[in-house]
């Protein structure tokens, strides 16, 4: 059985976003068992985190020429309040350690579309960040927020 994460339709509403603009992903998934790397003290290494990766890879006809040899990452994390990037390496490493982007938690997909296009043609990214939200973010931060309380023992 398949579960659905809470955090899914609103990663879905990017990718679908993105492709419709000519941006598809060269591939991209969520998951919830990253260990929770923003967690200090006690509960370090002990709790996961939900996660959304969207990779470009290297070859990808809307990344730059020269730009990113192998491609780039578009990290999305709970509980960061920002989308973050990486360049990638070979064999799909980060090659450095995520950087935020302009783009909120929630961010709408078209808003994120619009960061992706600079970041994919190389451009200088943006550092405003963009108040529009995704329609849907408070039904999705209340389902992020009962996952982060769930009793992990069931």
């Amino acid at each position: 059985m398949i579960r659905t994460l809470p955090h899914d339709p609103y990663i879905q509403a990017v990718v679908d976003a993105l492709t419709a603009a000519g941006l598809e992903p060269t591939e991209w998934e969520t998951d919830d068992t990253e260990t929770d790397r923003y967690v200090s003290g006690p509960d370090a290494g002990l709790t996961t985190m939900l996660t959304g990766l969207l990779v470009w890879d290297g070859d990808h006809p809307a990344l730059g020429i020269g730009e990113y040899d192998h491609g780039v990452a578009l990290v999305w994390e709970h509980p960061a309040e920002q989308w973050q990037w990486a360049p990638r390496g070979q064999h799909g490493v980060l090659t450095e350690e995520p950087e935020f982007l302009p783009l909120p938690r929630w961010a709408d997909p078209a808003t994120v579309v619009d960061v992706v296009r600079i970041l994919l043609a190389g451009l200088p990214i943006p550092t405003a960040q963009d108040p529009r939200l995704w329609a849907h973010y408070v039904a999705a931060s209340e389902a992020v927020a009962a996952w982060a309380t769930e009793d992990i023992s069931e």
